[in-house]
């Protein structure tokens, strides 16, 4: 089975809710934690930064590494780590049209509640919270 490094940015507002963006192409309806592929040669933060500008127009700094947990779909293994980081610069904002039709912050117990909106990576997120394994 194919494996695909992915890397995110986990960002919260004062009142602790998660940034999530909403994914709507064809295939896939799902909010999901800002990130994607990493680029040749590119290491997961880099990447992760890298996704929060090219998909919302926010620079951000990383604070720390929140955990790396893996993921099956469309019959490939996803391997995606999470870095908690603050937004330095920009307003989030939707940037790529044909991907994602919106974005905002969620409150972690309203995610719970919802699993099947949520992709396989924010749900593993919210276990993982849910477990007392990632505090932010």
């Amino acid at each position: 089975m194919q494996e695909v490094q992915l890397a995110g940015c986990v960002i919260t507002d004062d009142r602790g809710r998660v940034l999530l963006l909403h994914r709507n192409t064809p295939d896939l309806q799902q909010w999901e934690i800002p990130g994607g592929k990493l680029d040749p040669g590119e290491d997961p933060r880099t990447t992760a930064v890298r996704e929060l500008r090219e998909e919302m127009g926010v620079e951000v700094t990383v604070d720390r590494n929140l955990g790396t947990r893996t993921f099956v779909e469309n019959g490939r293994t996803m391997v995606y780590t999470w870095f908690l980081a603050q937004i330095t610069a920009g307003e989030p904002r939707v940037l790529e049209h044909h991907i994602h039709d919106n974005c905002g912050y969620h409150d972690v117990d309203e995610l719970a509640a919802m699993p099947e909106e949520l992709s396989p990576n924010t749900r593993n997120f919210l276990h993982e919270i849910s477990q007392g394994n990632i505090r932010f």
